[in-house]
C-alpha cells in the first residue's frame, strides 16, 4: 500500500475509515512519524493500536509490535489486514510454514506490521534476524502492555525485562511504549528501562465517562448475580472470578437458571478455549464467566457490562478488566460484589511468596483495592485519585455513590464499641475476632481466650456482623485504625482512633441504603406460591397411600407432595403433559403414570366444577424468589463429569482425582438427579440394579446403611446412591 506520500489524515479516513483521531491518538502519530520516540498511557478502548498501526502503513519499513498477548495478536492481524494492511505474528500458535513465510516476507519489505511475542524477540539471533530486511532494522518497534516491564507493576512479566536491551541494539529506531493502566510510578520505572527521557509523552485521563461503577456488599451471591444479568438478559457481560473451579461451578449455576453462560480459563484445552472466546465474540454466548485470563485479547466493542465476583487483587487489574466494558463509547455497568474474606483467601495466596520485598508489595496492593471497595466515596474519583487524576465534579453521576445510595451518619457510639474491643482483646487478633467480640459470638476461639468475659462481648448483638465489620472498615478508612503489615492483617486503634474512644472528636459513617438479601440457612422448602385444587391433592394422596401399601414402601417414595400439588393444579390429561410435572422420571412414568392419569381423570369426571381451576401453566417463581433459583453442581462434581465425558471408567476417574471408588459412584448420583444423561449401564449391571430397587422397597429411602447391611456385602454405599438416584427422577 502506497501511503508515504499522504498525510495522517488520508491514512487515516482511506485505511481506517475515520473522519477525526481521538484524544492524544494525532500527537503520538506524528511524533512516530517524526522519527522520535513517544510513551501514551491510555484507557482502555482509547485507540493505542491505532496510534502504530497508522505510522507502519506510512513509514518506510516494517514496525515490529512487542505484546504478550497471542489472541490480541490475532485478533490484531486479522483487522489490519481487513483493513488492507500488510501484517502478520510471529508466536508459538502459528505453525513452521507460516513462521517461514513471515521470515520470508519480512526480509523482502513486503509486510507493515510484524507481531511477536517478548520471549520470542529474546530468543538467541532473533534481534539480529530483525536486521534482515531493505531498511536494515525496524521502521520502529511498539511496545504493546508495556506496564508488563516495571517490577512496580500489577502484571510484571520478566520476560519483557530483555527489552530494556532494544536501545543498545537499535540506538537509532524509535520506540513507543503504550498500555491502559500504569500508575505514575509505573510509568516512571517505564520509561527508565526503555530509555524514554525525550519521548513524546501523553498521559490520558483514566475517566471513562460512559461506565457505571457499582460495589455491593456479597451477601446471597447468586441471588445478587442472577438478579443483575437477568436484568440485562439480551446483552453481553464478562464476569470475573478468582479461582477455575469458581468459573465452573458459576457458569454451571447460570446456564441451570437460564442463562446463556460459558466457562474460561488456563486450564481449559486450547481449543476449546478458542472456541468460547470465538462463541462470544460472534455473539453465539452472552455471557463468559472467566478468570482473568479472559478479555486481554479481545476487541469486543460492546460488552455491556463486567461482573467481579471476587474482589481484584489490586486496582490496576480491576480498572483493565473494568474497561472491557462499552468500548464503543456506549453507556455500560460495572459491578463488583465485594466481601473482606475474598482478600483473606488472596492473602494465603500470597503467603507463597518468597521474596518478601515483593510479597509485601502486592499485600500494598491489595490494601488498596480493599479500600476502594469496603469504603464509600464517590468510585470515579476514588479510582482517578489512584492514578494521580484529580476529579473536579462533586458528584460524578456514574456510580452508587453519587446516586445517592448511601446516607452518612454519626456512628462515634459504635466506633468505640469496635476500637474498645480491639484494645480489650490486646490488639492481637484480626477483623473477624473483633466483630465475634462486639456480637457476642459464641466460637471456640472466644472461649479459648475468655473473651466472652470482656466488657465489650456482646454489645452490639442487636446487629449484624457484617454490619460491624463495616464500621472497622470506616475507620479504616478514615485512619482511625491501621492494620498491621502482613498475611494477616491485625487492626490496630492509631492516635487519631483513640481521640475518638475519649470522645474528644466525634466520627461518621456513610451506610448503605441498599437492602442486601442474606444468604437464606437450609430449611425446609416453604410450600409452593401456587393454587391448586385441594380435593384433587387429597383424592391423589388416597391413591399414592394404596400403591404405597400396595408396593410396602412409604408414600414419599411414590411422589412427593410438591408432584401431588402440582398435579392438582395442572390436571393433566396424557403422558405428555405429566411428564411436564415435577419429580416424575421416565421410570416413575412408566411405574405410575397410567394409574395417576386415571385417578385424575376419575376425579374431575365426578367433580366437572373442579376444571375450572386448571392451571395453564405454574407459575415462574419471582425473579429473585430463592425458591426459583437452581442451585449449579459444586466444582467437584464437574470435574467428574468432564472425565466421564471424556470417557474414562469410574475406576480410573477415582485414580486420577485420588478419591475414593464409592465417592466417585455418589457423583454420578449427583449428576443423574442434576439431569445429566448417563448410561448407567457402564457403572450398574441391570441386575444389581433390581436388587438395589428391591432392598429400598423393604428397608425405605431414609437411610442407606440398611440397604448395605441387608445387602451382605453385594452392594456399595456408591452404587446404592445411583440407584436412589434414578428412584427420583
Amino acid at each position: 500500500m502506497n501511503t508515504i506520500s499522504k498525510g495522517p489524515m488520508e491514512v487515516l479516513k482511506e485505511v481506517f475509515g475515520f473522519d477525526g483521531f481521538r484524544n492524544h491518538q494525532q500527537t503520538l502519530v506524528e511524533g512516530l512519524l517524526a522519527g522520535k520516540d513517544v510513551f501514551g498511557v491510555m484507557p482502555t478502548g482509547g485507540g493505542k493500536s491505532l496510534c502504530y498501526q497508522l505510522p507502519a502503513v506510512m513509514a518506510e519499513g516494517c514496525a515490529v509490535v512487542v505484546s504478550p498477548l497471542i489472541a490480541l495478536m490475532k485478533d490484531q492481524v486479522d483487522a489490519a489486514c481487513a483493513n488492507g494492511i500488510r501484517a502478520c505474528c510471529v508466536n508459538s500458535s502459528i505453525s513452521t510454514d507460516e513462521r517461514r513465510e513471515a521470515a520470508r516476507a519480512y526480509r523482502a519489505g513486503e509486510l507493515d506490521l510484524l507481531y511477536v511475542a517478548p520471549e520470542r524477540l529474546s530468543a538467541s539471533g532473533f534481534l539480529e534476524r530483525l536486521r534482515d530486511c531493505p531498511g536494515g532494522a525496524p521502521a520502529f518497534f511498539a511496545i504493546d502492555e508495556a506496564h508488563c516491564l516495571s517490577e512496580w507493576g500489577h502484571d510484571f512479566r520478566p520476560d519483557y525485562l530483555f527489552l530494556s536491551e532494544l536501545r543498545q541494539h537499535f540506538p537509532d529506531t524509535p520506540i513507543a511504549a503504550f498500555t491502559a493502566t500504569a500508575t505514575e510510578k509505573v510509568a516512571a520505572d517505564i520509561e527508565k528501562r526503555l530509555n524514554l527521557e525525550r519521548a513524546v509523552k501523553v498521559r490520558a485521563s483514566f475517566d471513562r465517562h460512559n461506565l457505571y461503577y457499582e460495589v455491593r456488599a456479597k451477601r446471597d451471591w447468586e441471588r445478587q448475580l442472577l438478579e443483575f444479568v437477568r436484568a440485562r438478559k439480551d446483552e453481553c457481560g464478562i464476569i470475573y472470578r478468582t479461582s477455575r473451579k469458581s468459573v465452573e461451578s458459576t457458569a454451571d449455576f447460570l446456564r441451570k437458571n437460564g442463562v446463556d453462560a460459558k466457562a474460561y480459563h488456563a486450564g481449559m484445552e486450547t481449543g476449546d478455549r478458542k472456541q468460547t472466546q470465538e462463541d462470544f465474540i460472534r455473539d453465539n454466548c452472552r455471557v463468559i464467566v472467566a478468570t482473568i485470563a479472559f478479555g486481554m485479547g479481545i476487541d469486543k466493542a460492546d460488552v455491556r457490562y463486567v461482573v467481579h465476583g471476587d474482589v481484584p487483587k489490586n486496582i490496576e487489574s480491576y480498572y483493565q478488566e473494568t474497561g472491557r466494558a462499552g468500548r464503543d463509547g456506549e453507556p455500560s455497568h460495572c459491578l463488583l460484589l465485594y466481601s473482606p474474606g475474598d482478600g483473606m483467601k488472596i492473602r494465603g495466596f500470597f503467603e507463597e511468596i518468597g521474596d518478601e520485598e515483593e510479597r509485601m508489595r502486592q499485600l500494598g496492593l491489595l490494601q488498596a483495592m480493599e479500600n476502594f471497595a469496603a469504603n464509600p466515596s464517590c468510585r470515579r474519583k476514588a479510582l482517578l485519585g489512584y492514578f494521580a487524576e484529580r476529579y473536579e465534579k462533586e458528584n460524578c453521576g456514574g456510580c452508587d455513590f453519587c446516586d445517592g445510595n448511601f446516607k452518612q451518619s454519626d456512628a462515634t457510639r459504635e466506633a468505640q464499641i469496635v476500637m474498645s474491643a480491639m484494645l480489650r482483646s490486646g490488639q492481637r487478633f484480626g477483623a473477624v475476632h473483633v466483630c465475634d467480640i462486639v456480637t457476642g459470638a459464641n466460637t471456640a476461639r472466644i472461649r479459648e481466650m475468655g473473651h466472652e468475659t470482656l466488657k465489650t462481648y456482646g454489645v452490639g448483638s442487636d446487629r449484624p456482623k457484617t454490619y460491624w465489620r463495616g464500621v472497622l472498615d470506616a475507620l479504616v478508612g478514615a485512619g482511625a485504625v491501621e492494620l498491621s503489615q502482613g498475611g494477616f492483617p491485625i487492626p490496630k486503634v492509631t492516635a487519631a482512633g483513640r481521640a475518638i474512644l475519649k470522645g474528644e472528636q466525634s466520627f461518621a459513617m456513610h451506610e448503605d441504603q441498599r437492602v442486601e438479601p442474606e444468604k437464606s440457612a437450609r430449611s425446609r422448602p416453604a410450600e409452593e406460591s401456587f393454587s391448586y385444587h385441594a380435593g384433587l391433592f387429597d383424592h391423589l394422596r388416597r391413591v399414592r397411600k394404596e400403591i404405597a401399601d400396595a408396593a410396602d414402601v412409604p408414600p414419599y417414595v411414590v411422589f412427593a407432595d410438591r408432584t401431588l400439588r402440582q398435579m392438582a393444579a395442572l390436571m393433566p390429561e396424557d403422558r405428555r403433559s405429566l411428564a411436564g410435572v415435577a419429580g416424575i422420571g421416565e421410570h416413575k412414568m412408566a411405574t405410575y403414570g397410567e394409574g395417576f392419569l386415571k385417578a385424575i381423570s376419575e376425579y374431575l369426571t365426578a367433580n366437572p366444577d373442579a376444571i375450572s381451576e386448571r392451571l395453564d401453566q405454574l407459575p415462574k417463581p419471582a425473579a429473585f424468589d430463592r425458591r426459583g433459583i437452581k442451585n449449579g453442581l459444586a466444582a467437584t462434581y464437574l470435574e467428574t463429569d468432564a472425565l466421564l465425558t471424556a470417557g474414562l471408567s469410574l475406576d480410573e476417574i477415582a485414580e486420577k482425582r485420588g478419591l475414593s471408588l464409592s465417592t466417585i459412584e455418589n457423583h454420578v448420583g449427583k449428576l443423574l438427579e442434576d439431569g445429566r444423561e448417563l448410561d448407567v449401564r457402564k457403572y450398574l449391571s441391570e441386575e444389581k440394579e433390581e436388587l438395589i430397587r428391591k432392598l429400598f422397597a423393604e428397608h425405605g429411602t431414609e437411610a442407606l446403611k440398611p440397604i448395605i447391611e441387608a445387602a451382605e456385602g453385594q452392594v456399595s454405599y456408591g452404587e446404592a446412591r445411583i440407584v436412589l438416584s434414578l428412584m427420583n427422577l
